[in-house]
């Protein structure tokens, strides 16, 4: 097949369960409609990122902001110059849907719907004091979420225009996420497994208190940085970003249609989360059209910045921080592995990419030590479409793990 009919592929096997979930799963009328509504802003997001690309890569290029594709070096792709920073155009986007949303959400949309259906235009469109107003609880998350990404994505270019240090990325998150850590108001606990309780005496919640905001830095700073390291070849970071997306909206979706839905606290959580999900992966996918193989733009650490951020701000404001871990197992694994350059221990050299061949058009592993030479070294070079393809589907493979782990485990780990 041709590379635009596997991107279509991997978009509609990614998309088609949430689809199927709000179908069919989904009976509470007011959290269809406000699914419905972010769905409809999230649509006309793609539509306006796909328009707002090749008028930004025309920016960047002019700025001097592009570079060479590596991965093709030596052969007439590799000799062009490719716009980067193009996630700057996926996230202001994103942050004009979300607020966008915001507004829409504010008032009671089933009334809305309500007055329209029963001929009520005056009372709908009017505005009428009797129209009841959404509550203003939600707001104080929401903002902080906004002003967080908000904050990310100016720090991600940052880093894409004054090239900045390693150890200066990882204190960029700390200060990006003062909003949500002031914001946050949910449990400082955790739940332990049923293993270590009699063992280690440990009861069955235990509170952390401060620790607990420790831990909340720490996995902005690994969700932030993890899409960052596993990267490199065409599609990737886009494509890992999109898959993770819809698996998060697919476990907000089936927990709202599930008896945890009927509880405020679950339901609120995990509509929140699937309000930033919808956006994203509609922005993540029209990105992606533009960096999927061969690559028209590259999308930067301004992208990859304020997607792992945008994940991170969901898992913890949406309480489902340890199901978003299980989610990123390619990622936490592409770390561990990655430690040894990552910490110097052995060279590291500036871009940790395979070798290309003019010759036959396949990528060679070499010796850094990431999951992309990993997988070429375990399955032999490849072309670097069918390498993407790989680790993709790989990723969508741990995604399906982890919800069998929270179906079959949830019993033994509580």
């Amino acid at each position: 097949m041709k590379p635009a009919a596997w991107l279509r592929l991997v978009a509609a096997g990614c998309l088609a369960p949430a689809i199927w979930v709000v179908n069919t799963q989904v009976a509470d009328e007011r959290t269809r409609l406000s699914i419905l509504t972010s769905a409809l802003v999230s649509i006309a997001g793609f539509f306006a990122t796909r328009r707002l690309i090749p008028l930004t890569k025309a920016y960047t290029l002019k700025a001097g902001l592009w570079g060479l594709d590596i991965n093709k070096k030596g052969s007439r792709e590799g000799e062009k110059k490719v716009p980067e920073s193009l996630g700057l155009a996926a996230g202001v986007v994103f942050l004009i849907c979300i607020v966008l949303f915001q507004q829409l959400h504010y008032y009671d949309i089933p009334s809305l719907v309500r007055s329209l259906r029963a001929g009520e235009w005056a009372h709908a469109l009017g505005g009428s004091r009797e129209m009841e107003v959404a509550s203003d609880a939600w707001l104080v998350d929401y903002n902080a979420a906004l002003a967080t990404i908000c904050f990310m994505l100016f720090l991600g270019f940052a880093d894409d225009v004054l090239d900045i240090p390693w150890r200066v990325k990882l204190i960029l998150p700390c200060v990006a996420s003062l909003p949500l850590l002031i914001a946050y108001a949910g449990g400082t606990g955790v739940v332990v497994p049923k293993l270590l309780r009699g063992p280690l005496g440990l009861p069955g919640y235990l509170e952390l208190g401060v620790l607990y905001k420790v831990y909340m830095v720490m996995l902005v700073i690994f969700c932030s940085n993890s899409i960052n390291i596993l990267a490199g070849v065409n599609g990737l970071e886009a494509g890992q970003t999109f898959v993770i997306a819809c698996a998060v909206l697919l476990h907000n979706l089936t927990m709202l249609a599930g008896p945890a839905g009927e509880y405020p606290a679950v339901r609120d959580g995990h509509l929140f989360s699937a309000y930033l999900m919808m956006p994203l992966a509609a922005t993540t996918l029209a990105l992606l059209a533009f960096n999927w193989y061969p690559a028209q733009v590259f999308v930067g650490d301004t992208f990859t910045y304020f997607a792992g951020m945008t994940l991170a701000v969901a898992g913890i404001l949406g309480h489902f921080s340890e199901t978003l871990l299980l989610f990123f197992i390619p990622q936490i694994i592409n770390f561990l592995y990655s430690m040894p350059q990552l910490f110097k221990i052995v060279p590291c050299p500036r871009h940790r990419l395979p070798r290309f061949d003019p010759a036959t058009g396949l990528l060679h592993a070499t010796p850094n030590m990431n999951v992309v030479n990993l997988v070429l070294r375990l399955f032999g070079p490849c072309t670097e479409l069918w390498l993407c393809l790989r680790i993709l589907a790989w990723q969508v493979a741990c995604c399906g793990a982890a919800f069998w782990a929270r179906q079959h485990l949830a019993g033994w780990y509580r």
